[in-house]
């Protein structure tokens, strides 16, 4: 549903927590969406545990 969301252009401020562990399965979030940075200004930041926080914000806000 969040990827619906963010391709409709209805999600001003997302922020994704991305840890580094493989299971294999699942639903790819970005499937389908290439392309986000030139609507969205993207930060990431990673934590020493190996642990990346990646903030899109809709650019213009």
């Amino acid at each position: 549903m969040v990827r619906d969301f963010f391709a409709a252009g209805l999600i001003d401020r997302l922020h994704v927590v991305v840890n580094p562990i493989l299971l294999g399965r699942g639903v790819r979030l970005w499937d389908g969406l290439e392309g986000p940075e030139k609507d969205y200004e993207v930060e990431a930041a990673s934590s020493p545990s190996g642990v990346t926080h990646v903030t899109f914000t809709r650019a213009g806000l």
